[in-house]
């Protein structure tokens, strides 16, 4: 009988330890934890961000690191980064691609040092998470273009990097819906790579600086002067009348370029998912000639906008539907402006 009961008591003891390991998170699993995506499709809105929900089997010691993938259209990895300067110059430098549709917010595969993560190649971003988590979130932007489309598809791919703390094999995808907005939106941009000294043009004290002001009625409402594109909206809630929005070159800050005569410069037009015009202005800005602060008071167009409810009539001082710009006397004056900026 006493040898049954300590037989008993060393079950029970085997039993006790057995559980206690098993939930006990301290004590090193073998394996890897999978990793589930619990939202495989995201549909958002343009502008807005998709986020995709993952749930890790087990908390792991160590940091877990997720190679994201953006798709093509036949499901291969896009490049998102570029060599910097020449093919063969070797300076180990890369540029981050722009993608059409979304906005990856984690570094890409070379700024999260890819000899670490074992990857040759231009594609990928790298997604870190802290040690000891079991719920992990992927968030991905996607860009709001105003241009009227059917709902766009965009496929990503989830994968273990080569330190393999945790493993996913997942591809997802974001349905991204148009855009749609009853106020007109008016974008002034002059990006581009143009000036001789390299710098960008929209970027810092010294480079190119352009703006958008807004009428009512002949009256000064609004303005953008500190971004790059510019941008004023007039809302469906606004009241009906005229507006005009004066498009000007306010300075070049000495800059010169040897590929361009003029600023490359577009005004845009839109009715979010509804209505998109674009028109070229470069004309209107001569580089060498500079800018409204530079004496040059001819660096000024202006376009009219007669609303009626939530439709807009876009016309240059001919009438002529937003055909071409044309040079125009100062609505406030360069004092006045420079208290603006």
């Amino acid at each position: 009988m006493m040898k049954n009961i300590k037989y008993i008591i060393i079950l029970l003891f085997v039993a006790a330890f057995n559980y206690a390991c098993e939930n006990d998170d301290s004590i090193e699993r073998r394996g890897k934890p999978a990793i589930t995506v619990l939202n495989k499709t995201v549909t958002v809105t343009e502008g807005e961000t998709a986020t995709f929900d993952l749930e890790v089997d087990y908390a792991v010691a160590n940091p877990i690191n997720i190679r994201i993938d953006v798709l093509d259209d036949q499901g291969n990895p896009l490049v998102v980064t570029l060599p910097s300067g020449a093919p063969d110059s070797g300076n180990g430098l890369y540029d981050l691609v722009t993608l059409e549709d979304v906005f990856v917010p984690y570094n890409t595969w070379f700024e999260s040092g890819y000899f670490q993560y074992g990857y040759t190649g231009g594609t990928g971003y790298i997604a870190n998470f802290p040690a000891g988590q079991t719920s992990l979130q992927i968030n991905i932007e996607t860009l709001q273009d105003f241009i009227p489309n059917d709902t766009k598809i965009v496929n990503l791919k989830f994968t273990s990097t080569n330190l393999l703390e945790a493993t996913i094999d997942e591809v997802v995808s974001i349905n991204i819906e148009n855009f749609v907005s009853n106020s007109l939106i008016t974008r002034l941009d002059w990006s581009g790579d143009y000036l001789d000294n390299g710098i960008n043009p929209c970027d810092g004290d010294t480079a190119l600086d352009l703006d958008l002001e807004l009428y009512y009625n002949g009256a000064f409402t609004d303005f953008s002067y500190s971004e790059c594109p510019e941008e004023l909206t007039i809302l469906d809630t606004d009241p009906d009348g005229t507006y005009e929005i004066d498009a000007s070159f306010w300075t070049s800050n000495g800059n010169t370029s040897s590929t361009v005569t003029n600023v490359p410069t577009t005004i845009i037009f839109t009715k979010p998912g509804i209505f998109y015009q674009e028109v070229d202005i470069s004309s209107v800005f001569p580089l060498a000639d500079g800018g409204l602060s530079d004496g040059n008071s001819s660096a000024i167009t202006t376009f009219t906008v007669t609303k009626t409810g939530t439709t807009y009539t876009v016309t240059d001082s001919n009438n002529t539907q937003i055909a071409q710009g044309r040079n125009s006397n100062y609505r406030i004056t360069k004092t006045q402006k420079k208290q603006f900026k």
